[in-house]
């Protein structure tokens, strides 16, 4: 089989061919809002969020974060309980690509929580310090 480049061109250089159906034509979707079904507050975030903003030297117990939730909202302490076991596997490589600097973090060194609502490890609750600047500086040099 032999091809010219001139008929190589030709085909090339040929504008695609209209098609007559390419399928049937999709519908809008009727799209509506969901409700907000979120069962704390932004004040109770902010709250939550305040509370868990930990010196990084000085790490906390789960029940004493717990106890003084539970005198600011009764519903707080079942944010600020979520949290902190979001905070047992925190997510640290994303965390640096998002330039976070620092990291809220939760360790369990065995000791039982006692708390009336709760059960569990009374975990130890505190804040690492994120250098992401020199994080990126090593993936530079590492380029």
């Amino acid at each position: 089989m032999s091809v010219r480049v001139g008929d190589l061109v030709d085909l090339l250089l040929t504008p695609p061919v209209e098609r007559e159906h390419l399928g049937a034509e999709m519908p809008e979707p009727d799209l509506i809002a969901t409700p907000d079904d979120s069962r704390f507050s932004e004040e109770q975030l902010a709250a939550a969020t305040e509370l868990l903003d930990l010196p990084a030297d000085a790490p906390r117990r789960l029940s004493g974060l717990l106890a003084e939730a539970r005198g600011r909202d009764p519903e707080l302490p079942y944010l600020v309980a979520l949290l902190a076991v979001h905070a047992a596997s925190p997510a640290v490589g994303t965390a640096y690509r998002q330039g976070e600097q620092k990291l809220l973090f939760a360790v369990d060194d065995g000791t039982e929580l006692d708390d009336p609502e709760f059960g569990g490890a009374d975990l130890i609750v505190g804040t690492a310090l994120l250098d992401a600047a020199g994080m990126a500086a090593d993936r530079t040099e590492a380029a």
